[in-house]
């Protein structure tokens, strides 16, 4: 039996600053990393002797097993070269480093000229200061001669990594990285495309041309944006001049390339369409809606197809809508429970800023190998974060299980009730020829809550990196953090910026459908993944949809009963509660219920208290939980995900795609175990129509006699109610509900009896 696996969350005790220093100091949340920088700038005075038998030139970096080359240069050209290496010098073993200019000639590369530089002799760049400058130094030749072998221009120096040569330089533990690829495995800061609604308010056309007079028409609107089509109903005025008030919506990012295609087209049947006409516009030249008022209806003229007018013929058909970019609403690009932005796309409602978000990415440990490299399995591991349109992504750790990374990010927090999403990947295209291949997702992508953490503490974690495998649930990891909420606002703010609404206004006084959010949502996540792609180096397809996506379309059984126990959970002090007023009615202890019974005689008596002691006894309960509240950030719960109930035809069935692609005797299993629950389903659904069929029986008569009572009952009631105080009645009826068990029955009670007696309509089903 394998052992069982860890997926708690573990505090850990990184050595960070955490801002106490007082000089500035950008690794507050990280550990500083040191590196040897080395920056080849250019050559010059070189043999000529030697030059002329070579074709290219390049500068060759080398200390102890790492080594690294520049690009080529012809040797006729101006030998600049202006690339920067990076040596971690926690790694470094040798005590040199080695820099070569060689000639590349046939199969051996013959050396021109080189200079050592020992790595305790090279001075440290302090963070504030400014580029170190580079110096020429004159080459030695094979024989240790200098003078003889030009001079090289180099600026060598010890940073960390918010140096600013970071992210340009050349990893040496990155080497085997091929060249046209190091800028895949390079630290990059992206951002999301503005995105907006597209909305088209198709009202109506005018004087359309027909090509049968004597048949009434089946007109519809069609419009086409990019690859995405969306049509009209068919207009019911059967007509020249058909009306739809209909609207169709795309989703847009900026800056706006495409044109918007509507056309006017009648449907013959038969596959057979008859284009009435069209006009292009556009989006970078349609009505942006800033503000909450409505753009204004437009009157377009349509264009024939295929026909060219003439300078006294002008084509009449009319196309009457209201075309704008709505900016008033926010476009949802992830689920909404994950959204990590809520902001509206109009610039002019953007809300202000109300604190900073700082989040350190130290290391990971612990990875599974994804691939085999060389006959070795390993992990060319990064981390990618996204908050707000901001997405963060960390170097390569080439072949490295420990991957360390050590970097901090900043972003503007505009509403505390948002989600920071993490996600580790493994880097798939550092090597030339490949392609391009899709970066796989190590674990879960992590979700924080803003809202569940302290302002100005410092979290620092080791999560879980879980992933999902046909034969269960596997740890892929560990990912080490830490995290910072730094609230700038005041103590009043805080509470305003809760009493407000999390979407723009317009979402509440005019909403959208779920279905349409959605729909419209995978627009959105299209759109950026597209926009990213484009980038340099690209954020893969694959990453963006794996940080935005939520769970897609699939079924789980594991699932369904996780939510269950959700719901029971919320539900358990309601059942403790019945639970304990049944022990009070039992007389299980007689003294706890004679003081309950009191303490309901003065709520009896003095009703005027009764609210105020529910709202004491909430904010008393409250005050008591505030000592035990939780200190940690929310993790995967095991117990709660039904991780250990469910077997390995259930984690197939979770990880199957959709349509699926099982085996027939599989999917035969799983819709035979589908019918028996959606039986257990049905039988509870009917039995909840039956008691709300007998409820209404009461008042049909359809039972004379059960009515009759009813009635009878309801007249007596009046009566009663109406002479007698209700505080008396409610007292003799909680007397009632509390006498002891010696004056009662095992029976059912009379009203339960009546009600059971009434009919349903399950004789009437088939």
């Amino acid at each position: 039996m394998p052992p069982k696996q860890d997926f708690s969350l573990r505090e850990i005790k990184p050595n960070i600053d955490g801002g106490k220093t007082l000089t500035p100091n950008m690794l507050t949340l990280v550990e500083p990393l040191y590196f040897v920088y080395v920056k080849v700038v250019r050559a010059s005075h070189l043999p000529v002797n030697q030059i002329t038998r070579t074709c290219d030139l390049y500068v060759e970096v080398k200390s102890g097993n790492y080594k690294a080359t520049t690009k080529y240069i012809q040797s006729t050209l101006a030998l600049i070269w202006n690339q920067v290496f990076a040596f971690n010098k926690d790694r470094l073993q040798a005590k040199t480093i080695e820099i070569s200019v060689r000639g590349k000639v046939s199969v051996t590369n013959e050396i021109i000229g080189s200079i050592e530089v020992g790595i305790g002799d090279i001075p440290t760049r302090l963070q504030g200061d400014s580029s170190v400058a580079p110096q020429w130094y004159r080459l030695e030749d094979k024989n240790g001669v200098s003078g003889r072998s030009g001079n090289l221009m180099l600026a060598i120096w010890v940073g960390n990594q918010v140096d600013d040569a970071f992210s340009l330089a050349w990893h040496l533990d990155a080497a085997s990285v091929s060249v046209d690829k190091v800028s895949n495995a390079r630290p990059q800061v992206y951002y999301s495309p503005r995105l907006w609604y597209l909305k088209i308010k198709v009202n109506g056309a005018q004087d359309l041309v027909v090509s049968d007079p004597n048949r009434k028409p089946e007109v519809y609107v069609k419009a086409t944006l990019g690859n995405k089509v969306l049509k009209t109903k068919v207009s019911k005025n059967k007509g020249v001049n058909p009306s739809w008030n209909e609207e169709l919506m795309f989703v847009v990012a900026e800056p706006f390339e495409d044109a918007l295609i509507l056309s006017v087209e009648d449907d013959k049947g038969d596959n057979m369409v008859d284009y009435l006409g069209k006009c292009v516009k556009p989006v970078n030249k349609i009505t942006q809606r800033l503000l909450p008022p409505l753009p204004s209806e437009e009157i377009i003229n349509l264009e024939r197809y295929g026909v060219v007018e003439g300078p006294m013929e002008k084509f009449s058909s009319k196309l009457r809508v209201t075309i704008y970019l709505d900016g008033v609403y926010h476009v949802f690009d992830e689920p909404a429970l994950f959204s990590t932005d809520l902001k509206a796309s109009s610039p002019k409602l953007m809300p202000g800023k109300v604190g900073d978000l700082e989040l350190g990415i130290l290391k990971a440990e612990g990875l599974v190998p994804m691939k085999s490299k060389n006959g070795l399995k390993t992990t060319d591991a990064y981390c990618v974060a996204k908050y707000g349109p901001k997405w963060t992504r960390t170097s390569t750790v080439v072949s490295s299980l420990e991957p360390k990374w050590m970097k901090q990010y900043q972003w503007d927090v505009l509403d505390p009730c948002t989600v920071i999403a993490i996600g580790v990947f493994d880097n798939n295209n550092l090597q030339a020829g490949e392609g391009w291949t899709t970066d796989r997702l190590i674990g879960k992508v992590i979700r924080i809550r803003l809202s569940t953490l302290e302002f100005g503490r410092i979290y620092k974690y080791a999560y879980p990196l879980v992933a999902l495998m046909p034969d269960g649930v596997k740890k892929m990891g560990e990912l080490h953090f830490t995290l910072r909420f730094i609230y700038t606002k005041g103590s009043g703010d805080k509470i305003y910026q809760y009493m407000q609404p999390m979407l723009p206004k317009p979402a509440y006084t005019n909403p959208m459908s779920v279905y349409q959010i959605d729909s419209l949502r995978n627009q959105a996540v299209r759109h950026i993944a597209m926009r990213l792609a484009r980038a340099e180096p690209p954020l893969s397809k694959e990453v963006v949809e794996s940080m935005l996506s939520g769970q897609g379309p699939v079924w789980s059984i594991r699932r369904g009963k996780a939510h269950f126990q959700r719901v029971m959970e919320c539900l358990k002090f309601f059942k403790t509660a019945l639970i304990w007023f049944d022990d009070l009615r039992q007389w299980k202890n007689s003294r706890t219920t004679i003081v309950m019974f009191a303490a309901f005689s003065v709520f009896v008596y003095y009703s005027e208290i009764i609210i105020p002691s529910f709202f004491a006894f909430l904010f008393l309960k409250a005050l008591r939980n505030y000592f035990k509240r939780p200190r940690d950030i929310l993790c995967l719960d095991t117990n709660l995900s039904q991780i250990e109930s469910v077997n390995t035809l259930d984690w197939q069935e979770e990880l199957d795609t959709f349509p699926s692609s099982a085996p027939f005797e599989d999917l035969r299993l799983r819709y035979d175990r589908l019918r028996a629950i959606g039986y257990r389903i049905e039988e509870t659904v009917g039995d909840l129509a039956t008691q709300l069929e007998r409820f209404h029986a009461i008042f049909s008569w359809r039972d004379r006699r059960a009515t009759l009572i009813f009635t009878l009952f309801c007249l007596v009631a009046w009566i009663v109610f109406y002479l007698m105080p209700f505080r008396l009645l409610f007292f003799l009826f909680g007397t009632y509900l509390m006498r002891s068990p010696r004056f009662r029955v095992t029976l059912p009670p009379i009203p339960q009896n009546v009600f059971r007696r009434l009919p349903s309509r399950d004789d009437c089903l088939l």
